[in-house]
């Protein structure tokens, strides 16, 4: 056998032997994995992050908050787009209630009603944060700004709507006796 009849017979099989290794497959045991060594350390206890704000523990603790992002017309924008997104289904699409879940479950209240309207700023960051009575928190894949931004929508919504009292509860008549 001559020289370079060897050698593209080596190279053959090589070729041959590389489309017979394993290491092409997708499962699990080729996945990029991080080393215990390579995961970041765990924060010291009661540290607090580099320009953090004041830790809030629920809806109430939050009332305080004030509002840090300026309502403009950009913030109501992007407010109105999360809105669509997150909230539009129990509030309705324009923020009075009414949407498609609350033929399911109770119905989400009018953003417009006085009682809302009397809510700071911060109260209701925190509602959206933490949640309300029937409201399932709405925090994870919310920014802080987002959140704002939401708030400013709301605000928006109420000064462009008429005040409404909300129904008196159920078992009540809105009546004298």
């Amino acid at each position: 056998m001559s020289r370079s009849a060897t050698v593209l017979a080596a190279i053959a099989f090589g070729l041959m032997a590389a489309g017979c290794r394993n290491d092409w497959r997708t499962d699990m045991w080729y996945q990029a994995s991080l080393r215990p060594e390579d995961a970041p350390r765990p924060a010291p206890g009661h540290s607090v992050p580099l320009g953090a704000g004041r830790a809030v523990a629920d809806r109430d603790d939050a009332e305080t908050l004030a509002n840090p992002v300026a309502a403009t017309p950009d913030s109501i924008g992007h407010g109105k787009a999360l809105f669509a997104e997150r909230c539009a289904a129990c509030h309705g699409a324009e923020g009075h209630g009414g949407g498609p879940v609350s033929k399911l479950f109770p119905p989400a209240p009018d953003l417009a009603y006085t009682t809302i309207r009397a809510r700071s700023d911060g109260y209701l960051y925190g509602t959206i944060t933490f949640g309300g009575r029937a409201m399932p928190p709405q925090a994870e894949g919310l920014t802080q700004r987002d959140r704002w931004d939401l708030v400013n929508f709301i605000r928006h919504v109420q000064v462009t709507s008429p005040a409404e009292a909300p129904p008196p509860p159920p078992g009540e008549s809105g009546g004298a006796p």
